[in-house]
């Protein structure tokens, strides 16, 4: 098969890729480029630490590459075709083992025949589209921010609502809805008691975002899915169910509801536990209006079922596919021993997704003490956690414990603990009101 410039191009999925390929192709990061006159190989290094390992099979246009990019063809399979093209008479020799792994893995192209891999192109050249309007408006965002922080933050607080609604229409028109909703809400911390530096710290959330777009291309797979999903773009649920799932039994540890930006928007936060796995688990729901959730979990309960996550650099949230009630007590953890334990994990989860906004605590021995009008969980060591419950949860969870240590479940968002339920005399209770379970139900 004469391979051709043209006929690399047309089989890029889109422009940005396609770009990408054409500078890879002239740098210097690719080594140990080989060839046996059927199978082409190389191994290209990149920006970061990590070298990705691609093979081509020359005759029948069947593609290998290790970096499990979202693209098909990724941008090292086109420039590794480049610099064939270029120059054809690579260094002769046996494919080596790595290769030959590589080319026993399931084909890169999609499965249904030609016309599903016409529509599975056509898809790939749209998110393409997309993707290039994004990467203009993450530019457009970045100087934006770093204008904001020239100007000085208390210039902010003279600033009218337009001039954060104007700025967060035009990251709509660029495909940025969640880098828009957050910019929506700059105008309330603008002015507000400790805005400045809750402004500030959203200012360099979304820098960190714009940054790590910029170099999308060369991040792992994972934290390519949370840059994507941080920027608005979100997986439909059909794609999540076809992921491999985790089969357990789920504790509903805990849940949280509220009203969403728009008018008439509810969400609700169900946290699950998994027995086997200890595995945490975020099931998220929206209804409109007076319409209610598809489904029903009250806090304590169990379920038996199978859960799929949504793909990312930390996965917490997921959907069931399918489910079942179970009536048999839970037997899972007990939580974290101490809170330096906990403080342990949030580390690992944050320094997996920098972009973690929700973490599931749950800890195993807790006294709430109350000193003047905060409250905090403090263990045995004397370490303390600051709890953010202004409202009935705060006095029920003072009640439950009545001075002795109690098991409590929560969500931290870095700076202070949303208590959500306790164990107490054996069964979970939410701290809230929601239903509760029968008493044998942990």
């Amino acid at each position: 098969m004469l391979w051709t410039y043209q006929k690399i191009t047309a089989l890029a999925p889109n422009s940005l890729v396609l770009e990408k390929a054409r500078r890879l192709s002239f740098s210097r990061r690719w080594a140990n480029i080989a060839g046996d006159g059927n199978l082409l190989w190389g191994e290209c290094r990149s920006s970061g630490e990590r070298t990705y390992r691609t093979v081509i099979r020359l005759g029948d246009e069947s593609f290998r590459c290790d970096c499990r990019s979202r693209y098909f063809p990724c941008r090292h399979i086109l420039s590794l075709l480049m610099r064939f093209v270029k120059k054809p008479d690579v260094a002769p020799g046996a494919p080596p083992p790595w290769a030959q792994q590589l080319l026993k893995e399931p084909p890169s192209r999609p499965p249904g025949g030609e016309e599903q891999a016409k529509r599975e192109a056509g898809r790939s050249r749209r998110f393409g589209q997309r993707l290039e309007l994004m990467e203009q408006g993450v530019r457009e965002l970045e100087e934006w921010l770093l204008d904001l922080a020239r100007h000085g933050l208390s210039a902010s607080e003279e600033q009218p609502p337009g001039f954060w609604d104007g700025f967060a229409a035009r990251m709509v028109d660029a495909k940025l809805g969640a880098a828009a909703r957050r910019i929506r809400n700059f105008k309330a911390l603008a002015g507000s008691k400790g805005g400045f530096e809750l402004l500030l710290e959203e200012m360099g959330e979304l820098f960190l975002l714009s940054q790590a777009f910029r170099q999308l291309e060369s991040l792992p797979e994972p934290l390519q899915e949370e840059a994507l999903i941080q920027m608005g773009v979100n997986r439909k649920k059909e794609e999540v169910l076809r992921q491999p799932t985790v089969q357990d039994i789920w504790l509903v540890a805990g849940q949280i509801t509220g009203e969403g930006e728009e008018d008439n928007l509810r969400y609700r936060r169900t946290w699950l536990l998994g027995e086997k796995s200890s595995r945490f688990a975020l099931l998220l729901d929206f209804a409109w209006g007076r319409q209610g959730y598809d489904k029903h979990w009250a806090v304590g309960s169990s379920v038996e079922g199978e859960l799929a996550f949504y793909p990312g650099a930390y996965p917490l949230r997921a959907l069931f596919r399918n489910d079942k009630p179970c009536v048999r007590p839970f037997r899972g953890k007990s939580g974290y021993a101490t809170l330096s334990d906990f403080a342990h994990a949030y580390a690992g989860a944050l320094a997996a997704n920098p972009w973690l906004k929700a973490f599931p605590c749950l800890l195993a021995e807790v006294f709430p003490v109350q000193d003047g009008g905060q409250l905090w969980l403090v263990d045995r060591d004397g370490k303390q956690l600051p709890v953010s419950s202004d409202g009935i949860a705060r006095w029920n969870l003072l009640a439950v414990s009545g001075g002795r240590p109690l098991q409590a479940f929560g969500e931290w968002d870095g700076k202070a603990l949303t208590p959500l339920s306790v164990v107490a005399d054996g069964r979970v209770a939410p701290l809230a009101g929601g239903a509760a379970p029968p008493e044998d139900s942990v």
